[in-house]
């Protein structure tokens, strides 16, 4: 549920570039999507064809794309423009927040039985969350996504992260990725999906086990799908926290009290917490690659099962303090996204004859 943080910075993303005067959709502007978990599903939610999913459309069919032709520039005038195309229009960006608050207490019923026995059976029937997924996005190809995604899940059986993409691993669909990568350990029983391009099952699970934070994941996958690339731009929307400190007292500190669910269950969070560290440690490193993590603290911290509308409301004023704190960097960030004039990543549905 706190996917509401990065929805709504989405959602002002948007409305920032239409300000600007833009009418380029958002997916446009990058060459790889890449999400894990509830991100993985906002990362779906931004690169299926409007078309083809029952998510909130912006009304338009398509829009044009225009490239400067290169020239002199006589007194300081706009370069002239050529038309190559149209691109497919995007889901309405400022919607995607409202699916959590709309659909989280149908996918988290806090009426069900088997809460009290989460020590034996995962929390929650994994039916509604598919319901939710197919209800979403259909029977649609992965394949069908309009630019390179990303999906990170992590393979049980053989013990390694498995990507779910549009490029390669095309055979998935889009809701079967969204039920991988959101698998969340003792919430849902792992996907079992049937990978029709290496002809067997996989079992797979939440990808946040692995990355959290799938950035160096994308920018890897990135240096593949670009080998001539020179420098790489990753903007990373967190989905806020608290940094989490388990005091050591001495006692209790055997099995049970690094897995005591009164206290959230120290260890687990501990090592999420760490990942996320390593993850902005490293990637700032990195000299090809500029890094632009946009993270806050949450006012307190929330389950990821939250569904109590106040909590909610207080997700989402966290989302917008997060963002105002952050609207520096970002708005660098959409300055260098707005000098873009080729989109050819971009599945264009019409060119122009030369």
């Amino acid at each position: 549920m706190r996917g509401i943080v990065p929805a709504t910075i989405l959602g002002q993303i948007s409305h920032q570039l239409e300000a600007q005067g833009s009418n380029i959709p958002l997916y446009a502007y990058f060459d790889l999507i890449a999400g894990t978990s509830t991100g993985g599903l906002l990362a779906l939610g931004l690169s299926v064809p409007a078309s083809k999913s029952n998510l909130p459309g912006d009304g338009k069919d398509a829009i044009p794309v225009y490239e400067d032709i290169k020239g002199r520039r006589f007194f300081g005038g706009k370069p002239k423009q050529r038309y190559i195309g149209t691109i497919p229009s995007s889901i309405d960006l400022s919607a995607l927040e409202e699916l959590y608050f709309e659909r989280g207490s149908t996918i988290f019923p806090k009426s069900q039985t088997r809460r009290i026995g989460q020590m034996f059976v995962d929390k929650y029937d994994e039916q509604p969350l598919e319901r939710f997924l197919f209800e979403m996005f259909g029977n649609t190809p992965l394949k069908e996504a309009m630019v390179p995604t990303l999906i990170v899940a992590y393979d049980s059986d053989e013990g390694q992260p498995f990507y779910l993409t549009s490029y390669n691993s095309g055979s998935f669909l889009y809701w079967e990725a969204g039920r991988a990568t959101s698998a969340a350990p003792t919430y849902f029983r792992p996907a079992v999906l049937y990978d029709r391009q290496k002809q067997r099952t996989v079992r797979l699970i939440d990808g946040g086990v692995i990355a959290n934070n799938p950035s160096l994941f994308a920018y890897q996958e990135a240096k593949t799908l670009y080998p001539d690339a020179t420098h790489f731009h990753v903007l990373s929307l967190s989905t806020a926290s608290m940094n989490y400190t388990f005091k050591i007292d001495g006692a209790g500190t055997g099995v049970i009290g690094w897995i005591d669910p009164t206290k959230g269950a120290p260890i687990q969070k501990i090592y999420a917490n760490a990942q996320l560290q390593v993850v902005d440690s490293i990637a700032r490193a990195i000299p090809d690659l500029t890094y632009t993590r946009v993270h806050g603290e949450a006012r307190r911290d929330y389950k990821m099962d939250e569904t109590d509308p106040r909590m909610l409301e207080d997700l989402y004023d966290d989302a917008h303090e997060i963002y105002a704190k952050n609207e520096e960097k970002i708005l660098a960030f959409l300055a260098a996204l707005l000098k873009r004039t080729t989109f050819d990543h971009v599945r264009l549905e019409e060119r122009a004859h030369e």
